[in-house]
C-alpha cells in the first residue's frame, strides 16, 4: 500500500512564519526608532526628515533576516526577491509614514510636545499598522515560491 504524503508547502508554514515576521519587525523597529531618534535629537533633524534614514536601515536589516528566517523557503532569485520586496515595503512606508505623520500634526492638539523622546510611540504607531500588508505583500509577492 503506498501512503501519499502531502507535499510540504514550499513557502513555509503560516504558523511558523507569523512569530518571526513579528519579532523581526521589532528588530525593524528598534532599528528604524533608534535612527529616528538620533537623527532628531542629536543631528537636530525636524520628525519628518529624522524617519527616513531609519526607515531605509531598517528595511535592508530586515529584507535580510526575513529572507533567511521569516521565508527561507522561498526560491526565488535573490535580487528579485529584494526589488519586490522594496516595492512591498513603499506601500508599507507609505502607510507607516502617513501614521506617524498623523501622530506628529495631531499630538500638539491633543497636548502632547512633539519631542524627540516621543517619535519612538509614533514609529511604533506606523509600524503596527503597516505591519499586516507588508506581511501578505512579502509572503505572496516578494518571496513567492
Amino acid at each position: 500500500m503506498n501512503a501519499v504524503k502531502p507535499a510540504a508547502p514550499t513557502h513555509g508554514r503560516i504558523a511558523e512564519q507569523v512569530p518571526a515576521f513579528a519579532a523581526i519587525g521589532l528588530i525593524g523597529y528598534v532599528v528604524d526608532a533608534t535612527i529616528t531618534f538620533v537623527g532628531a535629537k542629536y543631528l537636530g533633524l525636524s520628525p519628518e526628515l529624522a524617519r527616513p534614514p531609519g526607515f531605509i536601515v531598517a528595511t535592508i536589516v530586515n529584507f535580510a533576516l526575513n529572507r533567511s528566517i521569516t521565508f527561507r523557503h522561498a526560491r526565488s532569485p535573490l535580487a528579485g526577491s529584494f526589488v519586490r520586496y522594496s516595492l512591498v515595503a513603499s506601500v508599507g512606508l507609505a502607510i507607516n509614514y502617513a501614521v506617524y505623520s498623523a501622530c506628529v500634526a495631531l499630538a500638539p492638539i491633543a497636548g502632547i510636545a512633539v519631542k524627540p523622546a516621543i517619535l519612538p510611540l509614533f514609529v511604533a504607531a506606523g509600524s503596527g499598522v503597516a505591519m499586516a500588508v507588508t506581511f501578505v505583500g512579502f509572503r505572496f509577492f516578494a518571496f513567492r515560491p
